[in-house]
């Protein structure tokens, strides 16, 4: 898809099997061996705070307690830390994220913890102060989590694109001008 080909800055989850996520490993291994600039989400506290940090290569990530989610150090393998999106001098071209469901207006059932929305929010801040686009919003989902309608609050953010196995449902009129 041009979507992936073209961004430079990807935000990806790392899918956590237990948690029955789409399976992100060769989609996230494909993006580094392009050289782009992958973040990947790292959970800091139970107040919905996750910060996406620069992924440099696979062999950085390790089994996080209570799901054996897979993040990376705090730290590269020199030592300096790890570049947090949040303060990198540009935003990402594309987010790509999990859910529980989807429908198709893009309305996202997550976990409950809050965590991509206020990232989301953060990045829409970042977008603003730096001058440039919000990332494209794509759920990946397996076809059983298209749902006639997710249930949502105000605070929740949805996607522009949902993507599964069979089908790619454009959400939003960004998600429809977006190039296949």
């Amino acid at each position: 898809a041009s979507w992936f080909q073209d961004a430079a800055r990807l935000g990806i989850y790392v899918h956590c099997a237990r948690l029955r996520e789409v399976d992100t490993s060769s989609l996230l291994a494909t993006a580094l061996h392009a050289g782009k600039r992958c973040y990947v989400p790292v959970v800091q506290d139970n107040d919905s705070n996750m910060k996406l940090l620069h992924l440099d290569e696979l062999s950085a990530l390790s089994p996080v307690p209570p799901f054996g989610i897979m993040e990376p150090s705090p730290n590269y393998a020199d030592g300096s830390p790890r570049e947090d999106v949040l303060q990198a001098d540009a935003g990402l071209d594309v987010l790509l994220m999990p859910g529980l469901g989807f429908d198709a207006e893009g309305r996202r059932l997550g976990r409950g913890g809050g965590y991509y929305d206020k990232m989301l929010l953060r990045l829409k801040e970042m977008a603003a102060v730096q001058g440039h686009q919000t990332p494209l919003l794509v759920g990946l989902a397996y076809e059983a989590q298209l749902l006639p309608e997710v249930p949502t609050a105000s605070h929740d953010e949805g996607v522009d694109i949902v993507v599964t196995a069979k089908h790619v449902y454009r959400c939003t009129d960004r998600g429809k001008r977006v190039t296949w």
